[in-house]
C-alpha cells in the first residue's frame, strides 16, 4: 500500500460496532420483547412510511451517478436501482391496513407525514442527500451505503419476527430481509474494500458513516416514542 493511504476495508470496519450499538436502540428492544404479541410489535409502521418512500427517491435520484465513469460507479448505480423499488413493499402493507385507517383522509395523511412528530424520519432523507454530495468518490460513497445496508440488515433480522396485525409485513418481513445482504447488491465487497483512500478521503468517509448512523438511530428512537404514545392502535397515528 502506498504511504499515507488507507484501505477502504479499514475505514468501513467500525460499521460492525455500529450494528451492535444499533441493536441497543429502544425500538429494536421493543420488537424483541416477547411479552408483547408479535402482531403488536409493528404498531409504529405508519411512522416509517415517509422514510421508506423518500429512500426510493434517494436511490432513484441522489445515490446514482448520472454518468458512471468506472466500474465502481456502475456497481453503485446497479445497487441503487434495486433499493429504489422497495418502497412498494411498505405501500402494500398500508393497503393491507386500510381498514384500520379507513377514516384517514388525504389531508390527514399530508398533515401526518409532515408533522413535527416524525421530523427525524424526514431529516434522514435530507441528511443522506447531503452526505451523498460529500461522498462524490465512489469508494467513499460505498462506505456510506455500507452503513445503510448493515443497519437495514440488523433491523430486518429482528422485524421479520413481528407481524403487521394478523399478517406478515411485506416491508418488515422475510421478503425485504432477503433484499438486505448488508453490502451492495450483487457485489463482492472485496472489490471496493481492497482499494485505498487518501487520509483526507478516509476522514470524509468516517464522517459520513458516523453521521449516517446518527440519523438512523435518532429516527428509530423517535419512532419508539410515537409507538409508546399510541400503543397498539393503528387508527391513532397522529
Amino acid at each position: 500500500m502506498e504511504k499515507d493511504r488507507v484501505l477502504v476495508k479499514e475505514v468501513v470496519f467500525p460499521v460492525f460496532q455500529m450494528k451492535e450499538d444499533f441493536k441497543q436502540s429502544r425500538l429494536i428492544k421493543y420488537m424483541e420483547d416477547e411479552s408483547i404479541p408479535a402482531s403488536k410489535r409493528l404498531n409504529w409502521l405508519p411512522y416509517f412510511t415517509y422514510f421508506a418512500n423518500s429512500f426510493s427517491d434517494i436511490n432513484n435520484y441522489i445515490l446514482p451517478y448520472e454518468k458512471p465513469a468506472n466500474e465502481f460507479e456502475e456497481q453503485i448505480n446497479s445497487h441503487a436501482a434495486t433499493d429504489a423499488e422497495h418502497n412498494s413493499l411498505i405501500n402494500k402493507d398500508m393497503r393491507n391496513l386500510q381498514n384500520d385507517l379507513k377514516d384517514f383522509t388525504f389531508a390527514d395523511c399530508l398533515e401526518f407525514l409532515w408533522s413535527d412528530n416524525i421530523k427525524k424520519s424526514r431529516l434522514v432523507a435530507y441528511g443522506i442527500a447531503d452526505l451523498t454530495r460529500m461522498a462524490s468518490n465512489p469508494l467513499v460513497r460505498y462506505c456510506l451505503i455500507r452503513v445503510i445496508e448493515e443497519l437495514g440488515n440488523t433491523f430486518f433480522l429482528v422485524s421479520h419476527n413481528c407481524t403487521a396485525g394478523a399478517i406478515e409485513s411485506n416491508y418488515f418481513g422475510n421478503v425485504h430481509l432477503g433484499y438486505e445482504p448488508g453490502h451492495l447488491h450483487g457485489c463482492d465487497p472485496e472489490k471496493f474494500e481492497s482499494q485505498t483512500l487518501t487520509v483526507e478521503e478516509a476522514e470524509t468517509a468516517r464522517y459520513v458513516m458516523q453521521k449516517c448512523y446518527d440519523l438512523f438511530f435518532d429516527m428509530i428512537e423517535e419512532m419508539y416514542d410515537r409507538a409508546q404514545e399510541n400503543r397498539f392502535n393503528f387508527d391513532k397515528i397522529s
